[in-house]
């Protein structure tokens, strides 16, 4: 369960399987790399643009993933404390789904002669049906609908207008995440106590925000978070 922008919940249905599906492709990446000498040494297709997440180990990013799967699909008693570095994780899920969908855009053209073939619409699939998913979700403490469908303008699924489906991620991404305070981090680190306290204080962020340590599991924990991970994530249809 995850305090998100849109009340505690867990993600359900199409949602799950977007998000599940993400994850499954960033461990995947992550592996290549795990018996690197230098575990910091990110390849550039692990890379987010999330400095925040980018700035973590290969095993520090098995082990976030891990906690972030955990807390997002399945039903725990409690919500995993929101810091910099665990919805910077969130983020970093949403930009790999808009990463895979100019792939696929860029793999297959609008409008092939002969059709696009279904592995060719697989991420698109999953946007629009994670979209519609919550569309029909009712409010949840009454809140409005997560989304107005009025408001969207939905693309075809074989659609290779990038923009628009960078919108809908957008709006995905948004249902998870209350702000992107993350991306404020190098402005509270390394910088005065006092005035770092004054400007959570003003943009009402939580003392411990900031300063969240990301798992950091020993070699041989690893591929045992990986498989627990592969549990949760691959138990959500795809």
């Amino acid at each position: 369960m995850w305090h998100t922008s849109r009340g505690d919940r867990t993600l359900r249905a199409s949602e799950a399987s977007l998000v599940s599906l993400a994850i499954d492709t960033m461990i995947d990446a992550l592996l290549v790399h795990l018996d690197d000498e230098d575990d910091v040494a990110i390849a550039p297709e692990c890379q987010s643009g999330i400095a925040v997440y980018d700035s973590l180990t290969v095993s520090q990013r098995v082990g976030l993933l891990h906690d972030v799967a955990r807390y997002l699909l399945t039903d725990t008693k409690t919500t995993f404390p929101l810091s910099a570095t665990t919805e910077a994780a969130v983020a970093a899920i949403f930009i790999e789904v808009r990463d895979q969908v100019a792939i696929e855009i860029d793999l297959y053209p609008e409008n092939a002669k002969n059709g696009l073939p279904s592995e060719a619409l697989t991420w698109r699939l999953h946007v629009l049906e994670a979209h519609h998913a919550l569309s029909r979700e009712p409010a949840i403490d009454d809140r409005e609908a997560i989304f107005d469908d009025e408001s969207v303008v939905l693309p075809q699924v074989d659609s290779a207008d990038l923009e628009l489906w960078e919108g809908l991620i957008e709006k995905l991404t948004d249902a998870v995440l209350w702000d992107r305070d993350f991306e404020l981090a190098d402005s509270f680190l390394d910088v005065d106590p006092g005035v770092s306290h004054q400007r959570r204080r003003l943009l009402g962020i939580d003392n411990d925000y900031f300063t969240y340590v990301a798992p950091d599991p020993r070699p041989e924990q690893v591929m045992r978070l990986v498989w627990n991970t592969r549990d949760i994530i691959r138990a959500k249809p795809h």
